[in-house]
């Protein structure tokens, strides 16, 4: 409590010398007070910007460049689309121009802000009071006290503040990552798509040849109509899926284009119209697990978002039991200027603060499982995309070097029958679907490994696809 102030009455007939003495003490009183507040709020904190270029970089020293080095990825978005666009360069436009990442990475703009108000030392208190007497100069009681409590909580309060901002930075270098492999996986459906449209297009050319021929061979007696009506069905059916594959290029277009933050409005850009082939050399897949585990940001994000949980029930335990403590100085004024120290308490008979300690422990707990879950997911990640790619790699190799030669040579012995009369028409059209089915699966394959294969690799740069 402060100290009440002694009542002692000024003298009546005091001259024009001590009244003098007065003002002066009084204003070299609040010169001094206002001193003491404007040092103190000098040692705020204030939030620091946004570094997005640091971010950019760490985001891309977690990914594999197969194409450029990292200060290419620093180059003009436009100049890149000027060349004709790759998974890399995709990635590349999307860290440039997408503005949800620069929106993602304010999390750590709002962390750093909290960080810096945590870091901050409580503004003083002043209290004041002025009591009139008749015939006599009034009386000034002046107090200047500062939350001593807080003080003393204030580097553990920093430190899980810290805590918070380092998950925080984690967070975003993984929304960054997460961008550049959305883009990458976009690119991938775009150029699958497009080779569906070259591959159906090229089905509908040979379907069409063959329902006019067909159809000449009609007019000269040679077929029947039953053959004839069965090409040209066959023909609209080719005709009515390309239609299907210009509408899906068109959509996964417009998917890469978001994914990359550009609307194409005064902007346009190219890419190669086939998904490459597989690699020779396939991913590290024995040490997968490991190494995703060791790079991954939301294990040590979670790990971050645990610690400062903890260290913030620490906080409560010790806040719940802690006397609110504010201490300073006590001036008055009377006759003379007299200074004191002064002290305000309040004691935590009646609440400890268990509603504090209750929320603080359970989110300590509710950290500490997600950072348990968090490596759980990242090994099953891992175990499920090891067997994907597998799985795939397999499946690209049987369907590419073994079922398409079958369906070629089904459909050329198919055909031949036919023509010596020997099978009818649709057995030969049932021939030339599955061919067709084949060819459209072996490219649903290509696209499904090097999916697979970017969710590996955005899983060893830290991430994993939700």
């Amino acid at each position: 409590m402060v100290p009440a102030p002694a009542r002692h009455r000024c003298r009546p007939g005091d001259g024009g010398r001590a009244r003098a003495r007065r003002r002066g003490a009084a204003k070299g009183g609040e010169v001094r007070l206002i001193a003491l507040g404007l040092g103190l709020s000098l040692l705020g904190c204030a939030a620091a910007p946004v570094d997005y270029g640091a971010l950019q970089s760490a985001a891309t020293e977690r990914q594999r460049w197969s194409d450029g080095s990292e200060a290419e990825a620093r180059r003009d978005a436009k100049q890149l689309l000027q060349r004709p666009l790759t998974a890399d360069s995709a990635a590349r436009v999307a860290l440039l121009r997408n503005r949800g990442a620069k929106a993602a990475a304010q999390t750590l703009g709002i962390a750093q802000a909290e960080l810096a108000s945590v870091k901050r030392l409580p503004n003083p208190e002043l209290h004041g009071s002025i009591r009139f007497r008749r015939n006599e100069d009034p009386e000034l009681d002046i107090a200047a006290l500062l939350d001593v409590s807080s003080l003393l909580l204030s580097l553990s309060r920093t430190s899980a503040a810290e805590a918070e901002v380092a998950a925080a930075r984690l967070e975003a270098v993984g929304a960054l990552v997460d961008l550049s492999y959305d883009a990458r996986r976009a690119f991938v459906d775009y150029q699958a798509a497009l080779e569906l449209l070259e591959l159906r297009t090229t089905v509908l050319g040979a379907f069409d040849a063959s329902a006019m021929a067909a159809e000449r061979m009609s007019a000269a007696g040679n077929v029947t109509e039953l053959t004839v009506a069965s090409e040209q069905a066959l023909r609209e059916e080719a005709r009515l899926a390309v239609d299907e594959a210009k509408a899906a290029v068109e959509s996964a277009r417009q998917a890469l284009n978001g994914a990359m933050g550009i609307n194409e409005q005064g902007v346009s850009w190219r890419a190669a119209a086939r998904l490459p082939e597989l690699p020779s050399a396939e991913l590290a897949l024995d040490q997968l697990e490991t190494k995703s585990l060791q790079a991954s940001l939301d294990v040590q994000a979670a790990k971050q978002r645990y610690a400062a949980a903890a260290k913030q029930a620490g906080i409560a335990n010790v806040g719940g039991w802690l006397p609110e403590l504010k201490a300073g100085v006590s001036a008055e004024r009377e006759e003379h200027w007299g200074v004191g120290p002064a002290v305000q308490l309040t004691l935590p008979l009646f609440y400890q603060g268990q509603g504090e300690v209750g929320v603080a422990r359970a989110r300590m707990k509710r950290e500490e499982h997600l950072y348990a879950d968090a490596s759980v997911q990242v090994r099953n990640t891992a175990r499920a995309l090891r067997a994907e790619l597998e799985s795939a790699r397999r499946g690209v190799r049987q369907q590419h070097g073994v079922v398409l030669p079958l369906r070629q040579r089904v459909v050329q012995q198919t055909q031949l029958e036919f023509n010596a009369m020997q099978v009818g028409i649709f057995q030969l059209l049932a021939a030339k679907r599955d061919q067709l089915a084949a060819a459209e699966h072996y490219l649903e394959l290509r696209r499904r490994y090097w999916r697979a294969r970017l969710e590996a690799e955005q899983l060893l740069a830290g991430r994993r696809v939700r």
